[in-house]
């Protein structure tokens, strides 16, 4: 499935771009709405958030 897909999928967001780490960087320049791209931030957030904890659980 296409990084387009999912993101319609899960946030029902449309993105012009199949380059994840383009969005992440600039989520703004792929979405037509402000909204959209706040809701991208928090995604990306939540992703590293949880990376940070998969991390931590691995040292303990």
């Amino acid at each position: 499935m296409s990084i387009k897909n999912f993101i319609k999928i899960l946030l029902d967001i449309e993105v012009n771009t199949e380059d994840i780490l383009e969005l992440r960087e600039n989520p703004k320049e792929y979405v037509t709405k402000v909204e959209d791209a706040e809701k991208l931030n928090d995604l990306f957030l939540l992703m590293d958030l949880a990376k940070r904890q998969e991390v931590d659980e691995d040292d303990n």
